[in-house]
Parts: C-alpha cells; structure tokens; sequence
C-alpha cells in the first residue's frame, strides 16, 4: 500500500509544479514581448519626430531663401513671408534655431531627444534668432532677414 500512496502524492506534485512552470514561461514570455514591443514603438516615434522637423526645416529654409530673392530684387525695401509649420510635432513642440555663422537652421524637438540640421543658403545677411514652431514670418530688417514668431 505505501508504493501506491507514494506514486499518488508525485503525480499531485508533478502536475502543480507543470502548472507553475508553466504560467512562469508565459509570463516571462509575455513580459518580454511588451518590452520589445514598447522599445519598437519609441524607436518610430524617434524616426517620425526625425522625419518631420526634416520636412519643417526644409520648408523654412525654402521659405527663407524665397525671402532672399525677394530682398535681392531691386528697390526691395520690405520683404515679409509668411512661413505656417505646425506647431507640435509628433505630440510635442520644438525650438528654431537660425545660425547665420554656419547658414543653418536647427530643429530641436521637447519630446524625445531629436535634433535636425537644415542648411540655406542666402546672399542677404541673416539675423540669429532662436523661436518656437508655428507660424513664423521671415522679414528683411535693416537689411537682414530675420525669422519671427507670428
């Protein structure tokens, strides 16, 4: 009788072991998918924030050098256009930053660490300024162009 008591008492432990290892094979599993998951999603976040101040930055220095033309035409005493970008990219807002010295603009995002270089180029002198995203304006001023905020 004690074989058969003892053989029954393994199989109630083999079963709640099975199930307990089990369940931490799942989960470890699971926990792992959530975290690649999760890592995946910052990094698009990452390329979409990238990609978008890409395409802000382009339109400014467009803009800018648009204004430059215009400047350069003669007898052009005031030059004023209107540059709309959107405010929030990708969920958070962005400074601009215009740096004449190396003739670019840069774009850095308050959300995840992302920062853009755009370059222009422009005969008329151009006035350092640092502003938010959003609608800007560019304007020749004592005979620089400088970007503002609207």
């Amino acid at each position: 009788m004690s074989s058969s008591a003892t053989s029954r008492s393994d199989r109630a432990v083999s079963t709640a072991l099975g199930y307990v290892l089990t369940l931490g094979i799942a989960t470890i599993l699971i926990s792992g998918l959530l975290i690649a998951a999760g890592t995946a999603v910052e990094d698009r976040r990452d390329v979409t924030t990238r990609s978008s101040l890409d395409v802000a930055g382009e339109r400014l220095a467009s803009n800018l050098m648009s204004a430059d033309r215009l400047a350069e035409t003669s007898g052009a005493r005031a030059v004023s256009v209107a540059v709309d970008l959107p405010s929030r990219i990708a969920g958070n807002g962005y400074l601009v930053t215009v740096d004449p010295a190396n003739s670019t603009l840069v774009l850095v995002s308050d959300g995840p660490d992302v920062t853009v270089h755009v370059r222009f180029t422009t005969t008329t002198p151009v006035a350092a300024a640092t502003v938010r995203g959003g609608d800007l304006r560019v304007v020749l001023s004592a005979g620089r162009l400088e970007v503002r905020s609207v």
